[in-house]
């Protein structure tokens, strides 16, 4: 199972800021503008088998994460969760934490937080995901500037 992991084998070069247990890559259907993925190292299948060192780590890599993504598009707020089970749309067998970045207009109805993105989401076909995926993904240039952002801050 560990070895057909997806995030046990990333490319490196994936990589936006690496921490002692987890690193943060940009998300590869992004929902906004710098849309990120925190991940612990470690293969793990349920939020309890998390340690305390662990979540330490998530959470400071959060921050630096976030720090780096409000300097470099100025996002003005951030939705941060997860999704725990197929049911609840979690399609990778690896925990992982979706850091969502929030720009004036970006949704119809901002109030109500992560449960109005998804609400959103929704109403959005398939046709209408793909550009938008495509649109608020990061060109190679624009990925290591922010790379070199983050490890400053």
């Amino acid at each position: 199972m560990i070895n057909k992991c997806p995030f046990c084998n990333l490319d490196k070069d994936r990589v936006i800021f690496e921490n002692i247990h987890s690193y943060a890559i940009l998300d590869i259907y992004p929902v906004t503008k710098g849309h990120t993925l925190i991940i612990p190292k470690r293969h793990i299948l349920k939020l309890e088998d998390l340690n305390n060192e662990e979540i330490l780590d998530i959470f400071e890599t959060f921050k630096k994460v976030k720090n780096g993504i409000e300097k470099f598009f100025n996002a003005m707020g951030f939705n941060f969760g997860l999704n725990l089970g197929e049911i609840s749309g979690q399609s990778i067998e690896h925990i992982h934490f979706h850091f969502i970045p929030r720009y004036r207009g970006d949704k119809k109805f901002p109030d109500g937080g992560i449960r109005k993105v998804a609400m959103e989401l929704t109403d959005f076909n398939l046709k209408d995901l793909k550009s938008k995926w495509i649109e608020n993904r990061l060109n190679d240039e624009e990925i290591e500037k922010l790379k070199e952002l983050i490890v400053k801050l």
